[in-house]
């Protein structure tokens, strides 16, 4: 689940970039960031998940 989070976070982010023609105008820095975060967060997940297997 935590690589289907990641994976979605940056498929979004490219897409959103995509749909903005990679113009920095024309970016909804909203859904930018929240793609980020879903990547961002996915990876504390997984350290998480990582940490607690030891």
């Amino acid at each position: 689940m935590l690589y289907f989070l990641m994976i979605a976070g940056v498929l979004l982010f490219v897409l959103n970039l995509w749909s903005a023609d990679f113009d920095t105008a024309k970016i909804n820095f909203w859904s930018a960031g929240a793609s980020l975060l879903m990547v961002v967060l996915g990876f504390i997940e997984l350290k998480k998940l990582q940490r607690n297997e030891n």
